[in-house]
């Protein structure tokens, strides 16, 4: 009878089992066995940290998700033209337009008073080609910026600017406008 190695247990051989036979085989399977769960369990762990972590980072909050129901609105008011550069919810009296010397039309005046969505193009706007539109520091601009009352999407105003002045919240919202 053959001495047992450490570590491998015996096996059977043979057609009636008489000989007892040490095997490494059942080892190696055994081996391969534990390696496939560790890296299963390895594997879903990595899919459970990396899928926390996105979902928790989401750029967009509840208000901003909602506003993205004005874009038919926003891009109809622009006709279409222009690149989209973002939007963003406002809530009540945070549409400030601090602009010396200017008279704010009374659609965007009353546009503090509500919650707004804010929809920002890039491109070659006139006050006159846009729905609504009003530029306060001339008629022509390259920054179209649409202002729909996101209670029922009504086009409140399409602000047309060549620039954003450091005044306005604007370049607060839209930091990729400055």
């Amino acid at each position: 009878m053959t001495r047992p190695r450490p570590g491998v247990r015996p096996c059977r051989a043979g057609g009636n089992g008489v000989k007892i036979v040490f095997c490494a085989r059942q080892r190696r399977g055994d081996l391969r066995l534990r390696k496939a769960r560790a890296a299963f369990c390895a594997l879903v762990a990595l899919a459970g940290l990396l899928g926390g972590c996105t979902a928790a980072r989401n750029g967009l909050g509840t208000h901003d998700s909602a506003c993205f129901r004005v874009l038919p609105e926003a891009l109809a008011a622009v006709h279409d033209r222009g690149h989209l550069v973002g939007e963003r919810y406002l809530q009540p009296r945070a549409l400030i337009i601090d602009l010396r010397h200017l008279t704010v039309p009374d659609s965007i005046a009353d546009a503090s008073r509500v919650a707004t969505c804010l929809v920002a193009f890039t491109g070659h706007f006139k006050a006159s080609s846009v729905k609504r539109g009003w530029g306060p520091m001339g008629e022509e601009g390259r920054i179209a910026i649409v202002i729909v009352r996101q209670r029922d999407l009504v086009l409140l105003a399409t602000v047309v600017l060549g620039r954003i002045p450091p005044r306005l919240i604007f370049a607060h919202v839209f930091p990729r406008l400055v």
